[in-house]
């Protein structure tokens, strides 16, 4: 019997829709740790994250989280909460998107 597109294992057990434009034969949760936390902590839940919290531990979390370029604010209260963090951690809230234009003074 062959398994169709929808009934395919995902990592970690993760609902499917979290990795709709993803190959899921060629992802691999230690190889691409980055892209499988960050769509988590933005669109897993509540029961993605103690999984992937239990899979990485919260030293990993902390530092692949912290590099990220984009979280919404209340991913980034969670994550403190959650990591001990401060928001002053977060690249995503220090670093300026863009250097400012030249002829802005």
């Amino acid at each position: 019997m062959k398994l169709n597109e929808s009934s395919s294992p995902t990592p970690l057990g993760l609902p499917r829709a979290l990795f709709w434009d993803t190959d899921l034969a060629t992802l691999d949760v230690a190889k691409h740790e980055k892209q499988v936390i960050a769509r988590v902590v933005e669109r897993g839940g509540l029961e993605g994250w103690h999984k992937v919290r239990r899979h990485y531990g919260d030293e990993k979390l902390r530092h692949v989280v912290t590099k990220l370029r984009t979280l919404e604010p209340r991913t980034v209260n969670f994550l403190c909460l959650m990591l001990n963090l401060k928001r002053e951690d977060f690249r995503c809230c220090t670093s300026r998107p863009f250097p400012p234009a030249p002829w802005v003074s």
